[in-house]
């Protein structure tokens, strides 16, 4: 093999890897609580119960883009612990409705070797929460960020309008 294709192909399977090690992670199995009989029942969070916010429940509506089975859990684990961070629980009697609208996500490989060439990784979401709707969207055209980053953003997005939502 001549010394240019071994650097070709070394450099095309480094950036391969790179990719695939920025990939959506599948969630990480929890120990499920165990419920007592004498729980008394959740409520829903109130005005006066601001520490408490509702649950994500992510569903898909983008028509016949291609689904990631791994944006949806990725954007919920991102809320809890964003909402954790901020000195919040959440409920999970309670719940606020994230419909992915659009979703495009660039083969990794792809991304990583072509850049911007390669189009943008775009996720855009509504959100449903006490009879109002929100916008939560973001997109990359990034070589480095992929669809990790953009799920990060829409759930802070998400969080911040929840956030507002509460104190009105």
């Amino acid at each position: 093999m001549k010394p240019k294709a071994i650097l070709v192909y070394s450099a095309a399977l480094l950036f391969s890897l790179q990719a695939a090690a920025q990939e959506p992670q599948p969630p990480q199995p929890t120990e499920a609580p165990v419920a007592a009989a004498a729980e008394p029942a959740a409520r829903p969070a109130s005005a006066s119960d601001a520490k408490v916010l509702p649950r994500l429940a992510v569903r898909w509506d983008c028509g016949d883009c291609e689904q990631n089975p791994k944006v949806g859990p990725l954007i919920e684990q991102t809320y809890e612990a964003q909402a954790t961070s901020k000195g919040y629980s959440v409920a999970p009697a309670e719940s606020a409705e994230v419909v992915i609208k659009e979703y495009r996500q660039r083969p990794p490989a792809a991304r990583v070797m072509l850049g911007i060439f390669a189009g943008k990784d775009k996720l855009a979401t509504r959100l449903s929460f006490r009879g109002k709707e929100y916008v939560a969207s973001d997109y990359s055209a990034n070589a480095f960020q992929g669809m990790n980053s953009l799920c990060e953003s829409v759930a802070k997005q998400a969080l911040a309008q929840v956030l507002s939502a509460i104190k009105e």
